[in-house]
């Protein structure tokens, strides 16, 4: 190939430049990866945990029972025979917990000024929140794994969404007012929240 004249860089060593610079990327995220914790899903075997508002309860399995999964306050039990249980967890959780992000939704309506006209917990994908039309909030039901201050901030984010449609100047001092410290609690939502979720990640056959 020719050179692009004037001192430039010809197009083959081009390439190599980007290549090289492509495999040092491809390196560098294989080396974080492999020193990152391993994260999987859930087995649904007794002894493991599952968090609801940041608390860990852990799971017992039963041979009988009315539900296919229950709650006592202090730990989960399942019945053998619900596995996999993502379904009745995604249940449990949205017929929890609708109640209390209603509460938190009042709550936190009085710091934002603004209400919404309802609020629905469902499977948002990888969504927190959404805000709908006609004022409708809706939450992803996951969000209920996570400590009461990181889901707070999730919350207050949509309420200020129904005034201030976009990320701008306006939102942002916004939900400053709303929540004085919603950056500490946004770097710890990105950062901790894994943490807290389990459901949706393929869980661990290695026999590690």
């Amino acid at each position: 190939m020719m050179a692009t004249g004037n001192g430039g860089t010809s197009a083959d060593e081009l390439t190599r430049w980007v290549g090289k610079k492509l495999l040092w990327v491809h390196r560098k995220l294989a080396l974080k990866e492999e020193a990152a914790p391993r994260m999987r899903g859930p087995e649904y075997v007794s002894g493991e945990a599952f968090s609801y508002l940041g608390r860990r309860y852990r799971l017992k399995l039963v041979e009988r029972q009315a539900q296919p999964l229950q709650f006592d306050g202090t730990r989960f039990t399942l019945r053998r025979d619900a596995r996999p249980a993502e379904p009745h967890f995604r249940h449990w959780y949205v017929s929890t917990g609708t109640d209390w992000l209603k509460r938190r939704v009042e709550a936190l309506s009085a710091r934002t000024a603004s209400k919404p006209s309802r609020v629905e917990v469902r499977d948002l994908g990888f969504r927190w929140g959404s805000c709908g039309r006609n004022g409708v909030v809706y939450f992803n039901w996951r969000l209920l794994q996570l400590p009461v201050r990181l889901a707070d901030y999730v919350i207050a984010h949509e309420l200020v969404h129904l005034r201030e449609g976009h990320h701008g100047p306006a939102f942002w001092a916004a939900l400053e007012r709303a929540l004085p410290d919603w950056q500490t609690r946004k770097v710890a939502l990105a950062d901790k929240a894994k943490d807290h979720l389990v459901f949706g990640l393929p869980p661990d056959r290695s026999g590690k």
